[in-house]
């Protein structure tokens, strides 16, 4: 029994000494890992939402470029409307005038 408590004791609290430092290790081993990958998915999402709001802004722009040029494109259609409106109301004042005067 003496033998045992000398030798065997000592023996199995080093092996469990190893065991714990090797479990420490691989937990540490792990917390690296897991941290490693959670960086980098941070960063794919960081990027992602980058890309993103890239994106929209230049679709954004797009849409104010369109709605610029719509509003011009329309309003030169009614201002060239107003003036054949114009030009065909004096034609008709005209020529009821003239219709007018031939009648006298």
């Amino acid at each position: 029994m003496k033998s045992y408590l000398e030798n065997d004791v000592p023996k199995l609290n080093e092996m469990l000494n190893n065991e714990k430092t090797k479990r420490e290790e691989g937990d540490d081993g792990i917390d690296k890992k897991v941290t490693e990958e959670i960086m980098q998915v941070q960063g794919t999402i960081t990027e992602d939402k980058k890309n993103r709001e890239t994106t929209e802004e230049a679709i954004l722009e797009m849409l104010r470029v369109l709605v610029t040029k719509s509003k011009a494109d329309i309003e030169a259609e009614r201002e060239e409307r107003e003036k054949t409106e114009e030009t065909l109301i004096a034609l008709l004042e005209d020529t009821c005038s003239k219709l007018a005067q031939q009648e006298q």
